[in-house]
C-alpha cells in the first residue's frame, strides 16, 4: 500500500469514527460547524472553498446523508474527507492509533 492509499484509508476510519460519535451526540455537529466557519474566516478564498461549501449543506443534513457522501469509495468522497471539519470529533491520541492501523495494513 503506497502512501497516498494509507492516507486515504486513515481518513475513511476516522470519518467513520467521527460519524459514529456524531450519531451518539448529534449536539458535537456545532463545534463541527464553528471549525468550518473559523478556517473559512481564516482562510480567505481558496481552493478548497467549493468542498466547504458542500461541507456547509452537509452539516445541515442528517447523518446518513453526510456518511453516503463523506465515506463514499470515490474520489469526491476522498477529496471532502481531506478538506474536513470533522477533526474536532476525534482526539489526538485515536488520530494516533488510526494512523499506525492504516500504515501497517
Amino acid at each position: 500500500m503506497n502512501r497516498q492509499q494509507q492516507i486515504d484509508k486513515f481518513l475513511l476510519a476516522a470519518h467513520h469514527l467521527a460519524l459514529s460519535r456524531l450519531g451518539a451526540e448529534p449536539t458535537r455537529i456545532e463545534p463541527v460547524r464553528a471549525q468550518l466557519a473559523r478556517w473559512r474566516v481564516q482562510s480567505g478564498l481558496t481552493r478548497s472553498d467549493p468542498y466547504w461549501d458542500e461541507w456547509q449543506r452537509l452539516l445541515v443534513a442528517d447523518l446518513a446523508e453526510i456518511e453516503r457522501v463523506v465515506c463514499a469509495d470515490d474520489e469526491h468522497g476522498a477529496v471532502l474527507r481531506s478538506v474536513s471539519p470533522m477533526s474536532t470529533l476525534i482526539t489526538q491520541g485515536e488520530r494516533a492509533v488510526l494512523l499506525r492501523e492504516a500504515r501497517s495494513a
